[in-house]
């Protein structure tokens, strides 16, 4: 990894603090060597709020994360009556290779290179101004980011762990220096990101709220750790674990399922609603450092329509039609000729129409979670599988079928959040599409090399200890 992350350091970072202009009221000066940034609490409290800065490329949750997901599993298509950009046109057909894969793997490194940067600097940074616990909540905060982006990065570029934890998974990377690490296990690289999401619950305040920001559901919490702690759990099949941790987010009175018209319209807040339904999201921001200049690679243009909109992206008929009319996601489509648009992520309210906060974790999630882990085995008193199916429906204005079936609830409720081959993935499930327009992989069986995407060429190029995928 010499090349792609290793030797990065807080000078890389430091470089990108202006990023945290999207959170902060005002923005830190950043010109600064490694040394002053590391050598003070001001430094790496500047840092830490760097941290969120590159889950907004499109690269990741502002685009490619997103979408590669929907487009692999069936909910998205390339349009077949509107010209488009030419973008995104080998991803339903899961032809990737080394040199056309997922670009995740240098934008999580480097997160992971300057998370470390502070987890590994905060020792002696205690004065009469800052408190022991000051530096706890900005330990937190870097942990969570870390555990994150080990998480992504192993669900994409390795097979899932209910499969094979013994497979090869991704580096573990704890310590930001020159070096070419071999790829951990998939079990290890679990093992870390429950062990960083752990610590850092154990650390942070339980209201912590970063100083200074304009919408903290953009910044770490502990509602945050433990919903990000149920979706490990989730993947690993640790049924009690998840349903614990989901019934800690849902019990802590901080958030609520909506009713039609609010949730519509969080979609396009400008700053997400307290009480609402986001845990933590990315919060959409032109200041941004990772922001493309344009927002023609980020989600509102790809998918959207009319001039604010390329039209690259549309969802599938199978999906749409999985929504009753009285359904209040089913609003978030419109027909263009015989395509349908995704509208959800239209822009937000008053801003730059391709600005759009993008939710990481959310409330609705964690009912779901539970649900599956209730139906799988694990018990929460006086709450049952179904009936946390129901919360979700009833805000909707749909209609639980009787015969429980949480890949369907999932697919409805997290369309175009990233979440579905992923989900295929780790329930070991096949891959039977419906509506599908392309040449070659319409359907996908499990197991199959091609559910861990290739390790990019330049990391196999400048590491000789990176081993590449099967099948690549």
């Amino acid at each position: 990894m010499k090349k792609t992350i290793m030797g990065l350091a807080l000078l890389v970072a430091a470089g990108s603090f202006s990023s945290c202009n999207n959170f902060l009221e005002e923005g830190p000066e950043l010109k600064q060597s490694n040394e002053l940034t590391l050598g003070k609490y001001a430094g790496l409290n500047d840092a830490g709020s760097a941290l969120y800065a590159m889950f907004q490329s499109y690269s990741w949750y502002g685009a490619q994360f997103i979408l590669q997901s929907e487009l692999r599993a069936g909910n998205a298509k390339n349009p077949l009556t509107l010209e488009g950009s030419g973008r995104y046109r080998q991803d339903a057909q899961w032809n990737y290779t080394a040199n056309n894969t997922s670009s995740l793997w240098s934008y999580a490194y480097y997160t992971i290179s300057w998370a470390n940067n502070v987890i590994n600097n905060l020792e002696g940074k205690e004065t009469k101004e800052v408190t022991a616990q000051d530096l706890n909540n900005l330990k937190a905060e870097a942990l969570f980011v870390r555990a994150l982006c080990h998480f992504d990065l192993v669900i994409t570029y390795a097979q899932p762990y209910t499969y094979k934890p013994e497979s090869l998974g991704v580096p573990v990377v704890l310590v930001t220096q020159n070096g070419q690490p071999a790829r951990n296990t998939v079990k290890e690289v679990y093992d870390q990101v429950v062990a960083d999401l752990t610590e850092a619950e154990g650390l942070i305040s339980d209201n912590f709220t970063r100083a200074g920001i304009s919408d903290p559901a953009a910044m770490v919490s502990k509602s945050a750790i433990q919903a990000l702690l149920s979706r490990v759990y989730l993947y690993m099949g640790e049924w009690q674990k998840c349903a614990d941790y989901a019934t800690k987010v849902i019990n802590s009175g901080k958030y609520k399922l909506l009713d039609a018209d609010a949730y519509l319209s969080m979609w396009s807040a400008s700053v997400t609603p307290a009480n609402g339904e986001f845990i933590f999201e990315v919060f959409g921001s032109n200041k941004n450092s990772y922001w493309d200049g344009s927002g023609w690679e980020h989600l509102p243009y790809l998918t959207g329509v009319g001039n604010e909109g390329s039209q690259d992206i549309c969802a599938t008929q199978d999906l749409v039609d999985l929504y009753e009319d009285s359904d209040v996601r089913s609003k978030f489509f419109t027909k263009v000729n015989t395509d349908n648009i995704i509208t959800k992520y239209y822009g937000k309210e008053g801003g730059v129409p391709r600005q759009v906060n993008i939710p990481i974790l959310r409330l609705a999630e964690m009912y779901l979670n539970r649900a599956e882990a209730i139906y799988n085995g694990a018990s929460i008193s006086g709450v049952t599988a179904m009936g946390d199916l129901q919360a979700i429906a009833e805000k909707r204005g749909a209609t639980v079928p009787a015969q429980f079936d949480i890949f369907t609830e999932r697919r409805k409720e997290l369309m175009f959040e990233g979440h579905i081959v992923y989900d295929y993935a780790r329930c070991k499930k096949n891959l039977t599409r419906t509506d599908f327009d392309g040449t070659i992989n319409k359907d996908v069986p499990f197991p199959d090399n091609k559910w861990a995407m290739p390790i990019p060429k330049r990391e196999l190029d400048a590491n000789p200890n990176m081993v590449q995928n099967e099948g690549f």
